[in-house]
């Protein structure tokens, strides 16, 4: 499905992408996502100015080594990729990516993130090169060892730099929201945390119980003699009718 907006349903272009100056097509967030914080999405609608306005992100425009303007489907691409790219982005760390349970990020595959900023992947391949040409990302590659000498490759985590934002005139918003978000993520974790440790010891406890049996307390000890005295007494019972002469 193609994540993005636009005001024409019935594109007609030249260019192979669709693409049509008047009418860009911009991210859009999947229907099925919760909503993000209010300032990434203001972020996101501020960077489709760059489109229209290309001195609003210089280095972004110089991304292709050229001293001529981004051409427009080239900035119509940045564009989309961006607003994808600040969707997914966490604000505690400003990495990219989908939060998992245990706390870790899960970086987003190029592939992915082709198709939910509604771009074909080669083109959102020179987008993301022109993304970090411009240092808006940082892009951190990661392997994961499979045998002694094999490695696999991993989608790698993209951090967007705090500079973008603050290019973009968000610096003060963002740094107060980041603050909070790192309040609810230490009472996540802190939560998480609690939970995990009070597993770990209820396991310890079974394993323990296991090995070392819990002994009576004085009060079991009291009842297992008395059972054990009455048992006694009906067996010697039993054995005294036994040997009981026959007076019949």
């Amino acid at each position: 499905m193609l994540n993005y907006t636009t005001n024409e349903p019935n594109r007609k272009s030249g260019n192979k992408c669709g693409h049509c100056p008047s009418t860009p097509r911009y991210f859009k967030p999947p229907e099925n996502h919760a909503s993000r914080p209010l300032v990434l999405k203001e972020i996101i609608k501020a960077v489709r100015k760059y489109f229209a306005d290309p001195s609003l992100l210089p280095l972004l425009n110089a991304a292709n080594g050229s001293d001529r303007q981004q051409r427009s489907e080239r900035r119509e691409a940045c564009v989309a990729l961006m607003g994808c790219i600040v969707h997914y982005t966490e604000l505690v760390t400003f990495n990219v990516g989908i939060p998992q349970a245990d706390g870790s990020m899960a970086g987003l595959t190029m592939p992915y993130l082709a198709a939910q900023s509604g771009l074909g992947e080669r083109r959102a391949e020179r987008a993301m090169h022109d993304l970090v040409a411009a240092g808006i990302l940082t892009v951190h590659t990661i392997c994961v060892k499979i045998s002694d000498t094999g490695y696999k490759g991993v989608a790698a985590i993209r951090t967007v730099s705090e500079h973008f934002f603050a290019a973009l005139g968000f610096a003060a918003w963002l740094r107060h929201e980041r603050q909070k978000a790192a309040e609810r993520k230490a009472k996540k974790d802190k939560k998480r945390n609690q939970k995990n440790a009070a597993n770990i010891q209820m396991g310890l406890n079974a394993l323990n119980n296991k090995t070392h049996p819990k002994p009576q307390t004085e009060p079991e000890l009291a009842v297992t003699r008395n059972n054990k005295m009455a048992s006694a007494a009906e067996y010697l019972a039993n054995i005294k009718n036994i040997l009981k002469p026959d007076t019949g």
